[in-house]
């Protein structure tokens, strides 16, 4: 879809269901829980930082970092960011391709669930890169490719809620293209709850039906 269609979409959703997670398009709130409670664990204690939410929506991810930790959430569906604020996140409508922050301002950036939503992520990974601090942490969530699972629903399903799928060696090496290194990777398996941590690609990947990847920017 284009991103005024999915600007809609999703302005629609906050309309509908507020400031609850199923304003987002995860399978169910168990499913948004897990994950973002094994994401955020997964992260690591952070406090005092300046943080980035990039595709916020409702806020429903990053609030838990709310209480310590300045944040900023950017999102196009003006509606979706009334949530946000309510939760705490200083709001800014606007364009992931053009984030309106000074180069290096964030020691966290965190992009859950958008980049599947694009064709063209390049531009994207660019920004988030662009306004990470040297040193600072990079975070992208997004479906796998590589899933026995969504290739079997992707057989039944006659619509699909997302434009593109990635594999972990792509993300990889866009992470290393844009200056980060230390890169790891968090494996989630719905409906099963729990998940792996690793450096790269696996024999049980095929099981795999989301993931997290983060890095550190390289200093100098």
């Amino acid at each position: 879809m284009s991103n005024s269609n999915w600007k809609y979409y999703f302005d629609k959703k906050a309309e509908v269901h507020g400031a609850s997670v199923k304003s987002s398009d995860y399978f169910d709130d168990a499913s948004f829980f897990m994950q973002r409670d094994n994401t955020l664990r997964w992260l690591g204690e952070i406090s005092g930082k300046l943080v980035l939410d990039a595709g916020c929506g409702v806020g429903a991810f990053s609030e838990p970092l709310v209480k310590q930790n300045t944040v900023y959430g950017v999102d196009f569906s003006e509606r979706s960011l009334a949530f946000a604020a309510g939760r705490g996140l200083h709001t800014v409508t606007g364009d992931l391709t053009a984030l309106p922050f000074e180069d290096g301002m964030f020691d966290v950036v965190l992009c859950i669930g958008v980049i599947q939503l694009i064709e063209q992520y390049t531009p994207v990974m660019a920004e988030l890169a662009r306004v990470t601090k040297p040193g600072g942490t990079l975070l992208v969530q997004t479906l796998h490719k590589g899933s026995l699972q969504r290739k079997i629903l992707g057989l039944f399903e006659q619509s699909k809620k997302f434009d593109k799928m990635y594999t972990l060696g792509e993300l990889a090496s866009a992470f290393s293209q844009y200056g980060f290194e230390k890169i790891e990777f968090l494996k989630m398996y719905h409906p099963f709850p729990f998940v792996t941590v690793g450096k790269g690609e696996g024999l049980t990947d095929s099981f795999c039906t989301s993931f997290a990847i983060k890095g550190s920017k390289n200093i100098g």
